[in-house]
């Protein structure tokens, strides 16, 4: 669907060579036990691999996502391990959360309706997982009419049970081949049941080519 792919744009997805820097704060429960973290995304259009620059005792650690397999390793492991994008990262975000988003190839879209949000009219969209290997089982993704970009997701549990929210705001954007695309700024996720949330906000957008070697995972280490 040219719609979900417009949207994956937005969040790095389907994109040849991408840079951006993401900033994690967790306000709320539980807040005290997670640390914030600054990250560096390199993405082509089929992978990205994430690496951690802040806090000093993470920093080196790093994240390679390659279609739906995604590994990491950090110092002091001799090879990189399978982990999948479930695993949280920080807070309410997750693994996949962070890397680039490639909802068109991952999820199975059913346009349901259009409605509002805010003053933003949206398509509202229900996106079923194609295997276990993505972050969400099921996803009612809100995309604007106007911008092609999302405006909100509700993250769900197979059987339709509502685990958290996000909101998207498209503040930063980067020039590809000759052609201004807006990226997102900020993604805040709040855990269904508590008052915990997640915020990344997103910065150093740069569009510049990376070579095939940074998303070998012969090369994670």
């Amino acid at each position: 669907m040219a719609l979900l792919k417009s949207s994956d744009q937005g969040r790095g997805g389907g994109i040849a060579g991408l840079v951006w820097e993401v900033q994690t704060a967790t306000t709320g429960t539980g807040a005290e036990d997670q640390v914030n973290q600054r990250l560096r995304v390199k993405a082509n259009s089929t992978a990205s691999v994430v690496e951690v620059l802040e806090p000093a005792n993470s920093k080196g650690s790093r994240m390679l996502q390659v279609d739906r397999n995604m590994w990491m390793t950090k110092p002091g492991l001799r090879k990189p391990v399978a982990i999948s994008p479930r695993q949280r990262l920080t807070g309410q975000a997750a693994l996949g959360d962070i890397a680039a988003t490639n909802y068109a190839q991952d999820y199975e879209p059913r346009h349901l309706r259009q409605e509002k949000v805010g003053d933003e009219m949206c398509h509202v969209l229900d996106l079923v997982a194609k295997n276990r290997q993505t972050t969400y089982d099921r996803i009612i993704y809100w995309v604007s009419t106007r911008t092609g970009l999302a405006v909100r997701a509700d993250f769900l549990s197979l059987s339709g049970k509502r685990l958290k929210s996000a909101d998207f705001e498209h503040g930063n954007h980067v020039r590809i081949k000759g052609v201004t695309i807006a990226f997102v700024s900020r993604m805040r996720i709040s855990d269904a049941l508590t008052d915990a949330r997640t915020a990344l906000t997103y910065s150093h957008v740069l569009a510049k080519p990376l070579p095939t070697a940074e998303f070998d995972v012969a090369n994670l280490k």
